[in-house]
């Protein structure tokens, strides 16, 4: 099998190194992006454990975007707040903690 992947490979002109994993890593990572849930990841892959998670899915700057966006939303109230008036409860509360 991967005797035809190579060739496959270099008929497409890609770099020589790529493998089927490379693929599969690709892939697996592409499915973070479009912020599918754990268990859809799994369920395409056909994978048992979220264990494998952590191997294929690759942490990328637009998976970082999407939670923070998700973290500013939650913080916000779903958009009810301004992101100062968050702010500004969320220090209140770190104050409060240090004092109690």
């Amino acid at each position: 099998m991967s005797g035809k992947v190579k060739e496959v490979i270099r008929a497409a002109g890609l770099r020589d190194e790529l493998t089927c994993t490379s693929f599969r890593h690709g892939g697996f990572t592409e499915t973070g992006d479009a912020e599918l849930t754990d268990r859809e990841i799994m369920a395409q892959g056909r994978h048992k454990s979220p264990k494998v998670l952590r191997k294929y899915v690759k942490r990328t700057m637009r998976q970082v975007a999407a939670g923070t966006r998700k973290r500013s939303a939650a913080r916000t109230n779903g958009g009810q707040l301004s992101e100062r008036a968050a702010a500004q409860l969320s220090e209140w509360g770190v104050k409060f903690r240090l004092i109690h």
